[in-house]
């Protein structure tokens, strides 16, 4: 079974239980995933978290019963597994900026962020590739120094020159340094869905860790499989890279994500974070 049929067979098992206790620890349990797997390959899929996606679809499918039927509102909330009327109603004013009642007084559905079910032809929306495929390699451990910081503004996680001016003036200071020297950027993520951001890492290759200056944390890559995938242009449109991976090429394949984070490594190709010809190369762990 490929990710994209896991993601549909996922959907599926949602939308027949939107009137049940369901939730993402579930509805992994049901495609055999692990929670924080399931939760990045459902997001880099369908561009909704697992709970996002319930919560949006109970509250629409509530729109229409509010709008074609009689019953209570507070019959409604409890079907869709709202704790209360007055949670149901938190939640749907959040989603729709307007009031459960007030649909009810004729205002039109167009103007509202309704989620429809994703279908089979979103879920394989995939276009096949141009670009040479990853190459699977075997990676010994890796041990790293640097900062570590946590971005929940997704504006700011596609220029990170701040953060790496940080290291990068206290570089120095960090002894046992590999040389040539190697730099790292690793992206990790947490299975608390509430968190809504990304932990991020950027650090250099050490021997082994020395007089550990206090500003710094240490980071290893753990020995194992990866896929390689290289980066050609500026640093900061890496995420279409990513969006590539995780969108097109892994749900199309077999392999699954063994650890729940990726990380980019800036070798001798690499000429700079502005450099059009620059190249980077991203790993992402498979079991």
């Amino acid at each position: 079974m490929t990710n994209q049929e896991i993601i549909l067979k996922a959907v599926n098992y949602i939308e027949g239980n939107l009137g049940e206790e369901i939730d993402g620890l579930r509805v992994s349990q049901h495609v055999c995933y692990s929670l924080y797997h399931f939760i990045r390959l459902f997001q880099s899929v369908t561009g909704f978290s697992p709970k996002s996606y319930i919560q949006q679809r109970r509250l629409s499918e509530a729109v229409y019963q509010l709008r074609n039927t009689s019953r209570k509102i507070a019959e409604i909330a409890y079907d869709y597994q709202f704790g209360s009327p007055e949670v149901f109603t938190r939640a749907f004013r959040k989603q729709f900026s307007i009031s459960p009642s007030e649909i009810r007084s004729g205002c039109p559905l167009s103007s509202l962020n309704l989620v429809t079910r994703l279908t089979k032809e979103s879920i394989f929306r995939s276009n096949k590739v141009k670009d040479l495929p990853p190459e699977l390699v075997e990676l010994d451990e890796r041990i790293l120094v640097g900062l570590s910081f946590f971005l929940s503004d997704q504006t700011k996680i596609d220029n990170l020159s701040t953060e790496w001016s940080r290291l990068m003036r206290e570089v120095d200071t960090i002894e046992e340094r590999v040389q040539p020297e190697r730099y790292y950027q690793l992206q990790y993520w947490s299975d608390k869905q509430e968190l809504g951001g990304l932990y991020f890492f950027t650090g250099v290759e050490v021997k082994r860790v020395v007089n550990l200056n206090p500003l710094f944390v240490v980071k290893t890559i753990p020995a194992g499989k990866y896929l390689r995938f290289i980066h050609h242009g500026v640093s900061n449109k890496v995420g279409y890279t990513y969006q590539y991976i995780y969108t097109r090429f892994l749900p199309e394949t077999d392999f699954r994500l063994s650890q729940p984070f990726n990380f980019e490594y800036y070798g001798e190709r690499y000429l700079g974070p502005g450099n059009e010809d620059s190249e980077s190369e991203i790993y992402i762990p498979i079991g």
